[in-house]
């Protein structure tokens, strides 16, 4: 009995141990389960922008022609460091950083006209500048090359003020004025200048300007040819031109020689300098450019210009639509009656001459 009561006990213990076994070895089968960690993910750099590069200008380029956007009037602009800063009705204005700006003003009508001092005199110049700023004539600003020009009754008013002190005209050297008016309608270009050596193309771009529209002051600033891309080309001919001329009219001695710059046997002296000199003469027929005598004569008919770089001449005549042209096709603008400018802002210096004067024989 005894017995059986020892292995009824041995038995539970085992059935006891094998049941604890087999949970150990269960868990023994498992891994342990490894805590969660919290990952923190790692921000993303935010991306460096690019820096932005703002494109160079090249100042010296070809100038462009700006028309409104109402097609009323058009300017040649300098350079394509210019840009229009607004294009509205009866305003239009321009700005080269540090170079300048281009203001251009229109109004008309009765009442307009009534409120609106015009520039006739260089005394009513003057008071225009005083009153701007309280300035003095003379010790803060001085009027330069003053023209009033009558075009069919329009009135066409020209000059520049140079700033004598900067502090009161806000860093500008000069103010360019040009003023076109009659009794119901007038035109008021201004232009600031900041830059000493942009003072001869900012000239060009007022002298420049074109109204397009059904304007009453359209004669006394018609529209003008698109401006030459180079005038070198064009130059350098008209010296070779020059040149062989003169070199034709000093040489030429022989009493058979006529006055219209044909030989005796009806050749052209034009067509044998050209021969000599190994080109084609493309813009005379004759020493006299193919003008007539009155033609030669005439400052309305033609004019003897000269480049103020290196005091090079040039003739120029009207093309019928108001501009003055070379031979070839290239555009004058004067800016008063003594100073011009070619498209590219080359400035010129006529004094009064005719082109008998070009053509005269050196003697």
């Amino acid at each position: 009995m005894k017995n059986k009561k020892l292995l009824a006990m041995t038995a539970m213990v085992i059935t006891a141990s094998v049941l604890m076994s087999a949970c150990s070895f269960g868990g023994n089968d498992k891994k342990e389960d490894t805590p969660a960690v919290a990952v923190t993910p790692t921000a993303e750099p935010s991306a460096t922008p690019a820096p932005t590069i703002e494109p160079t200008i090249a100042p010296n380029v070809q100038s462009t022609t700006y028309t409104s956007a109402d097609k009323s009037i058009a300017i040649n602009l300098p350079d394509a460091t210019w840009s229009n800063k607004s294009d509205e009705t009866d305003m239009v204005s321009f700005e080269s950083p540090n170079v300048g700006n281009i203001l251009i003003l229109h109004g008309q009508g009765e009442d307009t006209m009534a409120s609106t001092v015009i520039p006739s005199t260089q005394d009513m110049a003057v008071s225009l500048d005083q009153a701007d700023g309280d300035k003095v004539n003379g010790t803060d600003f001085e009027i330069q090359d003053y023209t009033s020009n009558d075009v069919n009754g329009i009135g066409v008013y020209s000059y520049t003020t140079k700033m004598l002190n900067t502090d009161k005209s806000g860093g500008d050297l000069y103010v360019v004025h040009k003023v076109f008016a009659n009794d119901t309608e007038y035109y008021n270009i201004e232009a600031s200048v900041k830059s000493e050596d942009a003072l001869d193309s900012i000239k060009a771009a007022v002298a420049s300007f074109q109204i397009l529209g059904d304007s009453s002051l359209k004669e006394a600033a018609p529209k003008q040819a698109a401006p030459a891309a180079d005038n070198s080309s064009a130059d350098n001919a008209a010296a070779d031109n020059s040149g062989a001329a003169a070199s034709d009219n000093a040489g030429n001695t022989d009493a058979s020689a006529s006055t219209d710059g044909t030989t005796a046997d009806g050749s052209s002296n034009d067509a044998s300098q050209a021969a000599d000199n190994g080109t084609a003469s493309t813009d005379t027929s004759t020493n006299s450019g193919g003008f007539t005598d009155e033609q030669l004569s005439n400052t309305d008919e033609t004019r003897t210009i000269y480049r103020n770089s290196d005091g090079h001449p040039l003739v120029i005549q009207p093309d019928g639509n108001g501009n003055w042209v070379d031979f070839d096709g290239n555009t004058y603008s004067f800016a008063d009656e003594q100073d011009a400018y070619d498209a590219n802002g080359n400035s010129y210096y006529w004094h009064g001459e005719a082109a008998d004067v070009y053509y005269m024989p050196v003697q």
